[in-house]
């Protein structure tokens, strides 16, 4: 059965896919899509539009939202929850890529309890609503942290996810921080430092596929990326630390004709993909 209203803070390309998945599985019977600039909206998206600087609007479609999915990045989900928590008595999720922080701040809030944090794994190499897709979360993980969560709201925020098509995990907010900064934070710093180094050895007439998947998420969008360095940077540090160790010594390997290490390192990672 839908629910009445699904509200969406922020219709990027999270957040116009969630619209368009939800719209698709028929779970809501209106969707509301609340953003800075909704001047560029895609009408297949959402039944109502509204610019994000109209207060009494927001307030209005919050207040009757049965679920609020807030898409923006981190920094503008911590200093949002306390306003969006405060309209009505509709449940809230969100879909940040750091989550400690976040669980933090909805703990101390009067309806915290109505909160329940979220992470989809799921993207695009180009952002923005124009490549919003109905089928972006299909099979894909869908990180929920609900620790501190009332039982109807995650059932509710669990029961959206699987209408998305995803896969819904439970994690503590701290163990996310920790895994994503492993499969998700530090591929993209490891991606971007690729690009520039190639690109300052002038080496980059000889690139192929191979580069081009190695660094197909490099660059990113400079808010969400600046927002997940300042919160997750705990856990980002001791990753890039680990990796650069293991570089240092296959250099010395290699540097004295020795390549044993490294060939190993190659055949874990292709059992590991196999497995």
């Amino acid at each position: 059965m839908a629910i009445n209203q699904l509200t969406v803070i922020g219709a990027g390309l999270i957040g116009g896919s969630t619209c368009l998945a939800a719209r698709q599985a028929r779970f809501a019977e209106h969707i509301v899509a609340i953003d800075r600039t909704p001047d560029r909206m895609r009408h297949d998206v959402a039944d109502t539009w509204i610019a994000s600087s109209d207060e009494a609007l927001v307030l209005s479609a919050l207040a009757r939202s049965t679920l609020t999915v807030v898409c923006t990045p981190v920094g503008s989900i911590i200093d949002s929850l306390p306003f969006v928590l405060a309209q009505g008595e509709g449940v809230v999720t969100d879909c940040g890529s750091t989550k400690a922080r976040i669980a933090r701040v909805a703990a101390s809030l009067p309806g915290g309890r109505r909160f329940v944090p979220g992470h989809p794994m799921a993207g695009h190499p180009e952002g923005g609503l124009r490549h919003a897709d109905a089928n972006l979360f299909r099979g894909r993980t869908w990180i929920l942290c609900p620790a501190g969560s009332e039982a109807p709201a995650f059932d509710l925020v669990r029961e959206f996810v699987l209408a998305c098509g995803a896969a819904p995990i439970e994690l503590s907010p701290e163990v996310h921080d920790h895994s994503v900064a492993y499969t998700s934070h530090l591929p993209q710093v490891v991606a971007s430092a690729l690009s520039v180094l190639a690109a300052e050895a002038d080496a980059t007439s000889a690139a192929g596929p191979g580069f081009a998947s190695a660094t197909r998420v490099a660059g990113g969008a400079a808010d969400m990326w600046s927002d997940i360095f300042e919160t997750n940077g705990g856990e980002i540090g001791p990753a890039l630390r680990q990796l650069g160790q293991r570089l240092q010594a296959m250099a010395r390997d290699l540097e004295a004709g020795d390549a044993r290490a490294l060939m190993a390192t190659l055949d874990q990672a292709r059992r590991l993909r196999g497995s």
